[in-house]
């Protein structure tokens, strides 16, 4: 709870620390201001009083502002375990991972079977997805019937390094990555009905990425929030 209440918080922060206004182009963003530095300020997390850097080791304070303290994004968001980048190029500041490319709404399948498929953004359509609204998402649904395993490829013609995405299903399953010449690039266990996860798998480049899913007892399995190249 703690991540969400403060991301909107600390992208203000920056756009008054860096005189921007956030996801504006640099010609129309830049505005004047009259602020104070206040090193009598104590930031608190968990009872434990902070020491604020900047990216080069500096010491940094809150600023104070029309009665109101604003304090580093960098730093704060060091504090929630969150990635802070500038893009300059767009005056942006990006909190968290880089998406990179949507796998499920930039490819098509084009092999599946064991009751496999693919949902896609356009198709307009949603799915909740261990408590998570999903427009787009990957299914298995009653595989291993006759011993058979459910699978969904994609070809990738060698192109990205690295994918993450969540995984879920309603029975016991197993789940494996699969790459060129059916090469494991990962292999889960899926408790039935548990919470979602969220992997990374290193694609080394792969031509044909398979998600592979055995499901004894059959059942509903599902992938999602599938991303390329995130960083």
């Amino acid at each position: 709870m703690r991540k969400k209440k403060l991301i909107p918080a600390l992208a203000l922060t920056l756009a008054l620390l860096c005189g921007i206004t956030i996801g504006a182009g640099a010609s129309n963003g830049l505005q004047e201001i009259t602020a104070y530095l206040n090193s009598n300020i104590t930031v608190k997390m968990d009872g434990e009083a902070q020491t604020f850097l900047n990216a080069q080791g500096t010491r940094v304070y809150p600023i104070t502002y029309q009665g109101t303290t604003y304090l580093p994004v960098r730093a704060v968001a060091g504090l929630v375990g969150l990635d802070v980048n500038w893009d300059q190029a767009t005056q942006t500041v990006e909190l968290g991972q880089t998406k990179g490319v949507d796998l499920i709404d930039t490819y098509k399948l084009y092999y599946s079977n064991g009751g496999a498929g693919q949902v896609q953004t356009a198709e307009k359509k949603t799915q909740d997805i261990s408590g998570i609204s999903c427009s787009h998402w990957l299914y298995v649904d009653r595989a291993s019937w006759n011993d058979e395993e459910g699978q969904i490829s994609f070809n990738l013609l060698g192109a990205h390094d690295m994918l993450t995405f969540s995984y879920y299903c309603d029975s016991n399953a197993t789940l494996k990555v699969l790459g060129d010449n059916s090469y494991v690039l990962g292999e889960y266990p899926i408790t039935g009905g548990a919470a979602a996860k969220t992997v990374t798998v290193p694609l080394l480049k792969t031509n044909e990425l398979s998600f592979q899913v055995e499901i004894p007892g059959g059942g509903g399995f599902r992938v999602f929030n599938a991303y390329l190249d995130a960083e």
